[in-house]
């Protein structure tokens, strides 16, 4: 499920979670869907985040879909499906086409850069897509870790190159020798 970014947020809901490979992960989730999942413990970071977006909002402690947002996030960690939660992100763009394409990259593959540029029509545009990767605000929910450098290095990663490895090994993908 895809809503409007630009709707206004009267709650959000934000829960700190312990989770396996990555220690600490932030959810933040409206009634409409998950606004982010921030990979690490900034907590001051996510607040600065979600005031900047959502400045109306009332931020409340856990609850909503939280809940069920970290329990499909700590079953994915864990080996489990992917998460299929709802979300909340721009409908158009090239950012929001990028992040589309890249929930249905398969558990397992990998995409380069200038493939999925190629695969959305925009055979320039690389790079777009690198940044498209980087500004992910629900990484784990829009697999950005499934996008790889052409030469088949790992690329970036906005939470550090040894959890896309994590990742990428979690679900079965191994980097060519």
């Amino acid at each position: 499920m895809w809503c409007w970014a630009s709707d206004a947020m009267q709650v959000i809901h934000v829960a700190r979670l312990r989770m396996p490979l990555v220690d600490v992960i932030h959810v933040a989730a409206s009634p409409h869907g998950i606004l982010l999942v921030h990979l690490g413990d900034d907590a001051d970071g996510v607040r600065v985040w979600l005031a900047q977006r959502y400045p109306r909002a009332t931020l409340k402690r856990g609850g909503g879909l939280t809940i069920e947002a970290g329990r499909d996030l700590r079953r994915y960690l864990e080996g489990g499906p992917d998460p299929d939660l709802p979300v909340v992100l721009p409908e158009d763009g090239f950012t929001a086409r990028v992040w589309r394409h890249l929930r249905r990259i398969p558990r397992g593959e990998v995409r380069s850069y200038a493939r999925v540029a190629k695969d959305l029509r925009r055979p320039g545009a690389a790079r777009a897509v690198g940044q498209a990767c980087g500004s992910n605000p629900v990484p784990l929910v829009v697999p950005c870790h499934r996008v790889v450098a052409t030469d088949g290095g790992l690329g970036g990663f906005s939470a550090g190159l040894h959890l896309k490895r994590a990742l990428l090994a979690l679900e079965g993908w191994a980097p060519r020798t």
